[in-house]
C-alpha cells in the first residue's frame, strides 16, 4: 500500500459526476422509489435520500472502485483482489447513523458489477480495519477492507441493483427484530 498522491484524487474525481447523475436518473425513474433529495456534494450525509416501499425513508451512499488495488491485498490476504473494497471508516459511520434503511451502492468498474449492501450486512460482514497516513504529517485516515463477495446483491446492471434495494427493504422489515442470524446470500445476474 502506498500513500495517496494528488493525481490519485484527480483520477477518483474524474467521471464521479457522470456516475452520480446516472444513479440519480435511475433512482428517479424506478417505479418503487422516489428520489427525495440528493447530497452528493455534502460530507455529513449520505448521497441520496429516497422514499421506498411502504413510504419508508431510505438513504443511499454511492462509492466506486475505479481500478485494481495495489498493495491492499496484503492487508486482507483472505480476499481475492477483485473482491476487495476499501471503504472510508467515516462513510461507514455515516451509514450506521442512517439506521436500518441505510444502503451502500458500489460501482465496481474493473469487474463491471454493481454491489449493494444493507446496513445490517455491513455490520455483520467480515472486515479488516486499517489506518493510512495522509500527506499532512501526523494525520491518518481509517479504512475498512470489505469482501464484495459477501454482499447480498451483486449484479451487472444498475436497474437490477435498485431492484435489489427494493427487495431488501421488505427483507429488512421482516428480519430486523428476529433473533436468527442475518442471512447472507450471493446473487449474480
Amino acid at each position: 500500500m502506498r500513500d495517496r498522491r494528488p493525481e490519485d484524487w484527480r483520477a477518483d474525481l474524474r467521471g464521479r459526476h457522470g456516475l452520480e447523475e446516472a444513479v440519480a436518473a435511475a433512482l428517479a425513474a424506478h417505479p418503487a422509489l422516489t428520489l427525495v433529495g440528493r447530497s452528493t456534494n455534502a460530507y455529513d450525509q449520505l448521497d441520496y435520500q429516497l422514499a421506498g416501499p411502504g413510504g419508508r425513508r431510505l438513504q443511499l451512499e454511492l462509492k466506486a472502485k475505479h481500478q485494481r488495488y495495489v498493495g491492499w491485498s496484503d492487508l486482507r490476504p483472505d480476499v481475492a483482489e477483485a473482491d476487495l473494497f476499501v471503504l472510508d471508516e467515516l462513510a461507514l459511520r455515516h451509514l450506521v447513523d442512517a439506521g436500518r434503511y441505510g444502503f451502500l451502492l458500489i460501482r465496481d468498474v474493473p469487474s463491471g458489477r454493481w454491489v449493494l449492501w444493507t446496513l445490517a450486512e455491513l455490520v455483520v460482514c467480515s472486515k479488516v480495519r486499517v489506518t493510512r497516513g495522509l500527506a499532512t504529517p501526523g494525520k491518518v485516515k481509517g479504512k475498512v477492507l470489505l469482501d464484495l463477495s459477501e454482499a447480498a446483491v451483486a449484479v451487472f446492471s444498475l436497474g437490477a441493483a435498485l431492484d435489489g434495494l427494493v427487495d431488501s427493504v421488505t427483507r429488512i422489515e421482516r428480519q430486523w427484530g428476529d433473533i436468527a442470524p442475518w442471512p447472507t446470500r450471493k446473487a449474480v445476474g
